[in-house]
């Protein structure tokens, strides 16, 4: 209960300085997303971006399913990157290197959503492949 109090605390902060953010689920880990759904949004990415707190990431969302690709140019912190199906599960977890100009590409074509997480939170939540993701 406290920790979602302070959860709520957070977001009601965080939100004086961004308008474009969700609580979503993932398993039983609630996070705060920032919402990247234009393609200039996409473009930046977290770019720039020094640290995220643990349970924040961005979700980048598309029109159309299909194959995605990331890039971390610009980025200054390690990601994982979860891609998201049109069933809303986690089909591929990746991770990414802060700086690459390497695209990481998922292998499927059905993508529609990614979550980008600091690096190693999807093992370390024993986030898998299936997941369910709740976005609100």
């Amino acid at each position: 209960m406290i920790i979602r109090i302070l959860l709520i605390s957070f977001v009601t902060t965080f939100l004086s300085t961004s308008e474009n953010l969700i609580l979503a689920k993932i398993g039983k880990k609630e996070i705060l997303l920032e919402v990247a759904n234009t393609q200039a949004l996409r473009a930046d990415g977290l770019m720039g971006v020094k640290a995220l707190e643990y349970n924040q990431g961005m979700i980048f969302i598309w029109p159309n399913a299909s194959r995605k690709c990331m890039w971390m140019k610009n980025t200054l912190i390690d990601l994982s990157v979860a891609f998201i199906d049109r069933d809303r599960k986690i089909s591929e977890i990746k991770e990414l290197q802060s700086k690459s100009l390497e695209s990481i590409c998922s292998s499927e074509g059905n993508v529609i959503a990614a979550v980008e997480m600091n690096k190693g939170w999807f093992k370390e939540n024993n986030i898998k492949l299936g997941a369910k993701v709740l976005l609100p």
